[in-house]
């Protein structure tokens, strides 16, 4: 008996580990991705320019089609992505994904034209998509009561990224030009997945889960939910309003900072605090939501969020959004592991890839929708008003999921 007894013990804490060991990898191969990602957002409209476009409205319009592209795509394949790991392997996914994202920021080093550019992120968009691959094993191999932490540390991983990259990528862009950052975010991805082939592990599944349910089922699971419905919409309309003002960012930073020197660096900085709000931020409303509920967390944060969006159409100086987007982000941390958790509870654990992959086609489609919307606005009204209709959107938003999202129960 006694032998029995420690033996178990033994077992769950070799359980305990494993869970945590695979979530630390995923942490780190999400990271090297997001920070590769990242480094391109700071001057992607000069890089614009660079190639040819030099209508002030015509950078804006590109901008928002060239940032909006890989989501547009992915919003499509993100679903079949999902349920091929549910059924071959989400391990496998995620290296696919990561080897298709690092070739694709390869070859944009050589684009000569914003068409080329476009087009290979278009691409990039439908052979990647490593984000719902590391959600969905870290979803299957992560206690119940502990899945708001594990998706909070995740959501850590691409503010790290969004912390480092804007402002390495300004700093680079300044000092060696924007096409040799290209092969740099290719080579974060290619080192990401042999961080996968190396460290990750997959749990062995039982027989019930080897053979998951139809691709279209997943589908109609979702669509005839009131819940996943309800959270595939609010994913793409909170993801519209904080993708809005993206591509236009780094125009905005330029109105408000007149030198020319150091601009990429100073717009490289402003983006980057928010995901410094957000590393703070991220792993707190994880745990929070894992004693109040995950919907009570959401509701806060989409609150916050909406809030925080107002005063910077107000703003006469970088230093004054520098500040405003810090506060910002502290709520913005919150909104994707509250939304990540509720998916993944309401659904079970052999269909979780699939699911995923179909709710957060929701958030590339805001993806998709916001910057190329944005792009738009900010030509027709100008940036500063986009941050009070998108603050709008939030508060509408808010009022929905109050009324309508429900908690599963343990």
């Amino acid at each position: 008996m006694p032998n029995c007894f420690f033996r178990a013990l033994s077992d769950e804490k070799e359980s305990v580990e494993s869970w945590k060991r695979n979530l630390y990898c995923l942490w780190a191969t999400e990271f090297l991705a997001a920070l590769g990602m990242s480094l391109v957002l700071p001057f992607l409209p000069f890089f614009i320019r660079e190639l040819g476009v030099s209508d002030p409205g015509e950078v804006k319009r590109w901008s928002g089609f060239v940032f909006a592209a890989p989501f547009l795509v992915a919003t499509f394949t993100g679903p079949l992505w999902g349920w091929l790991g549910d059924r071959y392997g989400r391990r496998a996914m995620l290296i696919r994904a990561l080897v298709g994202y690092g070739g694709t920021s390869f070859l944009m080093a050589f684009a000569n034209t914003v068409e080329q550019l476009l087009i290979l992120r278009l691409i990039q968009g439908g052979v990647s998509g490593f984000i719902a691959a590391t959600l969905a094993i870290a979803a299957t191999t992560t206690p119940r009561e502990k899945m708001g932490y594990a998706m909070g540390v995740l959501q850590t991983s691409l503010t790290t990224g969004a912390v480092i990259g804007p402002f390495v990528g300004g700093l680079l862009a300044d000092q060696i030009g924007y096409r040799h950052i290209f092969f740099i975010t290719a080579g974060f991805g290619f080192a990401a997945t042999i961080l996968v082939i190396l460290l990750v592990q997959e749990n062995e599944r039982p027989p019930q889960e080897m053979k998951p349910s139809s691709f279209f089922s997943n589908f109609s699971l979702v669509f005839t939910s009131p819940v996943l419905i309800i959270i595939f919409a609010v994913g793409f309309i909170v993801q519209t309003s904080v993708m809005s003002i993206q591509p236009v960012l780094s125009l905005f930073v330029e109105m408000l900072w007149p030198e020319a020197d150091h601009l990429a660096t100073v717009a490289g900085g402003i983006f980057a605090i928010t995901g410094f709000a957000s590393l703070i931020s991220a792993p707190y409303w994880g745990k929070r939501g894992d004693r109040m509920g995950y919907k009570k967390i959401l509701a806060i944060t989409l609150v916050g969020t909406g809030i925080t969006f107002v005063p910077q159409a107000f703003v006469s100086h970088a230093y004054q959004l520098l500040l405003l987007r810090f506060a910002y982000g502290l709520f913005v941390g919150g909104i994707l592991p509250a939304l990540y958790t509720l998916t993944s509870l309401n659904v079970s654990a052999e269909r979780r890839g699939g699911i995923l992959g179909i709710t957060r086609s929701g958030l590339l489609l805001g993806n998709v929708v916001g910057p190329v919307s944005g792009g738009f606005l900010a030509a027709s009204i100008g940036i500063r008003p986009l941050f009070i209709f998108m603050s709008a959107l939030l508060f509408i938003v808010y009022f929905w999921v109050r009324r309508i999202i429900q908690e599963p129960r343990h």
